[in-house]
């Protein structure tokens, strides 16, 4: 069944906090609040005072809250962060991101990396950037999104690249790396460096580390752009809120959802009650059932319900097929009822004649 939740969905999963991200994210963001210096995992680079996190527009034109870099002026480490070692299986490919804007000038470099890999030769890399560099435009976001590949993957094709937050183009290719056989962990660094202008700022926002296994969202998804004014978005893969393992739902949320509407397509609707061929059950069936399971037929087990949960579509067809079955059973005694009305009359009448 399909559940179509409308009104502001799409805004809970892109909009206010980063911690409403999307399913599979390595990188706790819980402590991604409005502050300055480090965050939870992620250490800062340079000075506590180039380092802050504030509200601002995000690169879904909604407010979200943005990690500053203010360089103070000595042209070294300007802003950014070094995560917490994240547990890897190195057997596995990783993708990272994240957005990037920078304002004002071109001064100082961009830099975003990892650890503890080698680059696609199989030779380690002490200090390895996916890039380095300057962004094309300021004043405009830029996704990069740069993979870390298997141990074992012998494959020396690189998939990384900056992204256009505005066009959706792919405009600047980045460097690949993969693990290091034995591997268990690595990390998600982004930093400005040598920036001399006090005058500059460099946000971030967003970062992500994740599984490539099909269930990431695609680059498509990260970049949600809003082509015509169009309100819908498409992710490919699962979605979870509060949660990074929705298990086998498409949509799982870890908490309330607050919809004006919720709509459940529904098949076999249970008007075949009503059909002179249905078997309705005795009462005392019925009974023997309910003393038997504890629960009606069709109906199924307190602890089955409470552990699983269930379905919204199939629970409202089964109740309605009760409430369609308990009204024929009302309509059988209302008949045994009359029938039995009529009797007492017809006794009253005879005792009466008999006086």
């Amino acid at each position: 069944m399909k559940m179509h939740i409308k009104y502001y969905l799409l805004g809970l999963l892109l909009s206010g906090s980063s911690s409403l991200c999307y399913a599979q994210n390595l990188l706790d963001l819980n402590d991604w609040k409005a502050g300055e210096g480090s965050a939870g995992m992620f250490n800062q680079n340079g000075q506590t005072i180039e380092n802050t996190r504030e509200w601002g527009v995000g690169p879904h034109a909604n407010r979200v809250i943005l990690w500053k870099a203010t360089p103070e002026g000595n042209a070294n480490d300007d802003g950014g962060w070094n995560s917490n070692p994240v547990a890897i299986d190195h057997k596995k490919m990783y993708r990272s991101s994240v957005w990037i804007k920078k304002t004002n000038s071109n001064g100082g470099t961009t830099y975003f990396g990892c650890v503890a890999v080698a680059g696609l030769d199989n030779v380690p890399d002490n200090n390895p950037y996916f890039y380095h560099g300057s962004l094309p435009v300021l004043d405009r976001w830029y996704l990069l999104v740069g993979y870390i590949h298997a141990a074992d993957d012998p494959s020396t094709q690189h998939f990384g690249a900056i992204y256009d937050g505005t066009t959706g183009e792919k405009v600047i290719d980045m460097v690949d790396f993969k693990f290091l056989p034995g591997s268990t962990y690595t990390n998600h660094r982004t930093y400005l460096y040598y920036d001399p202008n006090t005058n500059d700022r460099q946000y971030f926002y967003a970062p992500r580390l994740e599984v490539v296994d099909g269930n990431e969202p695609t680059i498509e998804a990260l970049l949600s752009i809003n082509k015509g004014q169009s309100e819908v978005a498409y992710f490919s893969g699962k979605v979870g809120v509060r949660t990074n393992n929705p298990r086998e739902y498409d949509l799982a949320v870890n908490g309330k959802i607050r919809s004006q509407e919720v709509k459940v397509e529904a098949a076999n609707w249970p008007d075949y009650v009503f059909k002179p061929q249905y078997k309705l059950q005795s009462l005392e069936g019925l009974e023997n059932h309910i003393k038997q399971y504890g629960h009606l037929p069709d109906i199924p087990k307190a602890e089955i319900a409470e552990k699983e949960g269930i379905s919204l579509g199939e629970m409202n067809k089964l109740l309605l097929k009760k409430v369609e079955e308990l009204t024929l059973y009302m309509i059988e005694a209302n008949k045994q009822i009359s029938e039995q009305a009529e009797q007492i009359q017809l006794l009253k009448s005879k005792v009466n004649y008999t006086k």
